[in-house]
């Protein structure tokens, strides 16, 4: 068979969503399974082996443990906003809306030479997107 290929692209995010689900359900699965605590929100150490949590769901919580893993997780860097150019998830986007977009964009800018831009620049680049990396 030979011809044009395409992509159903709201079947590849609806796979991507599913992937994403099922790893971190599993995550927090394998936490619950070998009783570890899992704590969402910002904390700070108090002693040694105390740490203050400001909960994500409200509220705070003092935590003691021999040993603490601290996983901070990511936030993507903003541009100044002299430049005009705040993350407003459609035209301007972070890492997180470009694995939110509803379209293959006909072109991308990856501003960042980091692993987290160029391999979302690769796969877009992958799914037809002319990607210039700044």
């Amino acid at each position: 068979m030979t011809g044009p290929v395409s992509i159903d692209f709201d079947q590849l995010m609806k796979g991507k969503d599913k992937s994403v689900a099922g790893l971190t359900g599993g995550i927090e699965y394998l936490f619950k399974k070998n009783k570890v605590d899992y704590v969402k929100g910002w904390g700070k150490f108090k002693s040694a082996n105390d740490i203050e949590v400001d909960l994500n769901d409200g509220g705070k919580d003092t935590f003691s443990a021999k040993n603490v893993i601290i996983a901070t997780g990511s936030e993507p860097n903003a541009l100044p906003k002299e430049t005009g150019l705040e993350f407003d998830e459609e035209y301007v986007v972070s890492s997180t809306g470009a694995l939110e977009l509803k379209t293959i964009p006909k072109r991308m800018a990856v501003i960042g030479g980091g692993v987290i831009g160029l391999e979302l620049g690769s796969v877009y680049q992958r799914l037809g997107t002319e990607v210039t990396v700044i």
